[in-house]
């Protein structure tokens, strides 16, 4: 029985000696499932376009929804749309129709505003790029209209919901959402304050996405 039990022993020791010369410690075993994304694109639905105050205020306030830039990896062209809006110094400038969102996509979105770096720029800038003492001078806040036909004044009473501002240097964004239903629009207003003794030689640029999901 001594020399069985023995013989049994040194056996067992070969055998794990040569799994641990097969196999090494950090050996792991890999399942591969394989999968394929066929890809197609179609028109956006989800839009802006020019509101009236781009063709009635002389300039004042324009937009332009054929911009483009690139994206970080420099080779894919995107829509950027651009707004430029004037303000008059130690006045409140109120802009009630100054870009449509349209909703031509087949169920209702939410819209929120998010405050953005320019892809051109790498995603490494601020999002409020200020020349001088501009935004110390100077308060935006963005509107959306909570209906089709809104009452009131952005800022002051109606249908309007605020979105995004930059008050003081600050940025806010995700103020609030609305929610445009199939085949509709809503209108984005601008509210600009300025106080009177504003550099008139200073700009200033805030960027950001008008992000929209469906609830």
């Amino acid at each position: 029985m001594t020399n069985s039990w023995t013989m049994t022993r040194r056996w067992a020791g070969i055998l794990i000696a040569m799994m641990m010369i097969a196999v090494p410690a950090s050996a792991a075993i890999i399942t591969q499932n394989f999968m394929r994304a066929d890809v197609t694109v179609d028109g956006a639905c989800f839009t802006k376009t020019a509101g009236a105050d781009d063709a009635s205020t002389s300039g004042f306030l324009t937009f332009n929804g054929g911009a483009t830039i690139q994206d970080t990896s420099g080779t894919v062209q995107l829509i950027q749309e651009t707004m430029s809006v004037s303000g008059f110094a130690g006045d409140r400038l109120i802009y009630t129709s100054a870009v449509l969102f349209n909703n031509d996509c087949p169920t209702e979105i939410e819209v929120t505003f998010v405050s953005e770096n320019d892809p051109a720029d790498g995603l490494a800038v601020d999002p409020a790029v200020v020349t001088g003492l501009f935004w110390d001078d100077v308060d935006i806040t963005l509107y959306l209209a909570a209906n089709g036909s809104p009452s009131g004044i952005p800022g002051v009473s109606g249908d309007w919901q605020a979105m995004m501002s930059i008050l003081g240097g600050t940025v806010t964004d995700q103020i609030g959402s609305v929610t445009i239903l199939p085949s509709t629009s809503r209108r984005m207003a601008v509210v600009v304050d300025t106080d009177d003794g504003v550099d008139t030689s200073a700009s200033g640029t805030l960027r950001w996405t008008a992000q929209a999901t469906n609830p």
